[in-house]
C-alpha cells in the first residue's frame, strides 16, 4: 500500500511539472493575413485597435491625412501601458514606456516612383537630412545600427535611432519596408525615451527582428 501511494504521488508530481511547462505562451501574434504580415508582443501588452486609430486619424486637419488614411490597409499598437493610446501612437512626443505601431498602406502613384531606402528611413523623422545636409535646427541625434532588410514579400531598411526632443532623448526602432511590385508600404515602429529603451531593448528587439513580411499570395 506505501509503495502504490508513493507511486501516485511521483506520478502526481510529474504530471504536475507536465502542466506547469505547458503555461501560458509568453507572446503572441499580431498579424494580418490579409496583408501577409506579423510580428510577436508580450502576451499581455495592451493593444490599440485600427478602428480606435482610424477614428482618431479621420478627425486629423493635416493636409493629405484623409487620403492616406484611406488607403490603409492594416494598423494596431501594443505598449505594456494601458493609458497609451491614439493619440500617443500618432505623436513624435517621446513616452516613458515602450510604444510598438504597425502600419501597411498603398502607396500613391508618385509615392512608388519616387520610393527609395532614404525616402524609406525618412518615414518618421528626416534621418538622411540630418545626415547629408545638418542645420541648426538639427537635433542632436545617433545612428544605432542601419542595414538593409529582405524578405520575401517586401524589402526595406531597418533604422534604429536616436534624437533629442524637447530636451528628452527618444530612440526609434523602424524597419519600412516596400513591397516588391512597389505599391504598398510596412511599417514597424518600436519606441520609447531612450532611458526606456535601453531598459527594455531586448524585447523591443525581439519584436522589430519578428517582424516579417510575406506579401499577399
Amino acid at each position: 500500500m506505501k509503495k502504490a501511494t508513493l507511486r501516485t504521488g511521483l506520478l502526481l508530481g510529474i504530471f504536475s511539472l507536465i502542466l506547469t511547462g505547458c503555461g501560458q505562451p509568453s507572446q503572441k501574434y499580431a498579424t494580418s493575413k490579409s496583408e501577409g504580415a506579423y510580428f510577436t508582443v508580450p502576451v499581455a501588452w495592451h493593444k490599440v485597435s485600427m478602428k480606435e486609430l482610424n477614428d482618431v486619424e479621420a478627425k486629423s486637419t493635416v493636409s493629405g491625412a484623409a487620403e492616406k488614411l484611406i488607403l490603409v490597409k492594416w494598423q494596431e499598437a501594443y505598449s505594456p501601458n494601458p493609458k497609451i493610446g491614439p493619440l500617443e501612437v500618432f505623436s513624435i512626443r517621446p513616452t516613458t514606456q515602450p510604444l510598438v505601431f504597425v502600419r501597411v498602406r498603398w502607396l500613391f502613384p508618385d509615392e512608388f516612383n519616387a520610393m527609395s531606402y532614404d525616402t524609406l528611413r525618412n518615414i518618421v523623422e528626416p534621418v538622411t537630412e540630418w545626415v547629408n545636409n545638418p542645420t541648426e535646427s538639427t537635433p542632436k541625434y545617433n545612428i544605432i545600427d542601419d542595414y538593409e532588410v529582405v524578405q520575401k514579400g517586401g524589402r526595406g531598411v531597418r533604422t534604429i535611432f536616436s534624437f533629442t526632443h524637447k530636451g528628452v532623448s527618444q530612440t526609434i526602432d523602424q524597419t519600412s519596408l516596400m513591397s516588391m511590385d512597389g505599391q504598398k508600404i510596412y511599417l514597424l515602429v518600436a519606441r520609447c525615451t531612450t532611458k526606456c529603451y535601453q531598459k527594455h531593448s531586448k524585447v523591443l528587439e525581439k519584436i522589430s527582428a519578428s517582424f516579417t513580411v510575406r506579401g499577399v499570395k
